[in-house]
């Protein structure tokens, strides 16, 4: 499996996808074999599209989807440098004094002041300080406190913690995470699914105490609220290679009543021809 570069250029990567797509329209072997390798269906001539091609690059590069693959790299690439040094340091400053106030809430237990940070603080911001965390070891301090902020007995603070810990979770954060998966809010619940499915945003993948197979099928088949079964089928989708989640995609094919989720179970059916 190629490794993405330290300093990933999308443009690049979009035109690997041109490239592969033109191969594979050709009849190239090593573009077929790709092709079929990753499982999509169409290897023919014109239905094989742009779209799937860049699907083929994503999962090379050990990314679920394309859109995951764009915004790991949207979100790694640094922020053009302004000339106007005076700025730069103010924004220096602006990063580490905010990185300061959050490991103070963190070592205070004050999960609610620092999920709401978080809440209220755009991506940029966010990538800095975990920048600045990870350099000053203080990294490990917020991520305690957000994992202890998802047993807090506020709905919104679980939910702040569990959309911060999408780009700031560790190994300590998949098990606590796989546990909100049941809380009796769905918003909640529907913030612990994206934050464990999305391993592009984490410096480090998630691990889990259990198989969550398992337990993402019965939230995909059986949870209550609609919007969490819609979040539940992108996830299944990183899982099909398992025949339990094959056989659940095709139930819900099948005894699903919302369109969304339906049309969403076909896609990934016919993208991997079960």
């Amino acid at each position: 499996m190629p490794s993405l570069p330290l300093s990933p250029n999308l443009d690049h990567l979009k035109q690997q996808a041109k490239h592969l797509l033109k191969a594979q329209r050709a009849g190239d072997p090593d573009a077929l074999e790709r092709v079929r390798v990753q499982r999509v269906r169409g290897v023919q001539g014109d239905l094989f599209r742009l779209a799937d091609a860049q699907w083929v690059i994503a999962k090379e590069y050990g990314f679920p989807s394309w859109a995951k693959l764009k915004a790991f790299v949207e979100a790694t690439v640094a922020p053009a440098h302004t000339p106007d040094d005076k700025a730069l340091s103010n924004r220096q400053r602006f990063v580490r004094d905010l990185s300061s106030n959050l490991v103070a809430a963190a070592e205070q237990g004050d999960s609610e002041a620092l999920g709401a940070r978080f809440a209220a603080m755009p991506l940029r911001d966010i990538l800095a300080v975990r920048q600045t965390l990870a350099e000053t070891e203080g990294l490990g301090t917020v991520v305690a406190g957000l994992v202890g902020g998802l047993e807090h007995d506020e709905p919104r603070v679980r939910f702040d913690c569990a959309g911060a810990l999408d780009h700031m979770a560790d190994e300590r954060g998949g098990e606590p995470l796989r546990r909100l998966l049941d809380d009796p809010v769905p918003r909640v619940r529907r913030a612990a699914m994206h934050s464990l499915s999305c391993d592009a945003c984490k410096l480090s993948p998630l691990t889990y105490g259990d198989d969550l197979v398992p337990k993402l099928i019965d939230v995909a088949l059986y949870d209550p609220s609609v919007r969490v079964r819609r979040a539940a089928v992108p996830v299944l989708e990183s899982y099909c290679n398992d025949a339990r989640t094959q056989q659940a995609l095709r139930t819900l094919a099948q005894v699903e009543s919302d369109m969304t989720i339906t049309r969403s179970v076909q896609r990934v059916l016919r993208r991997f021809d079960l």
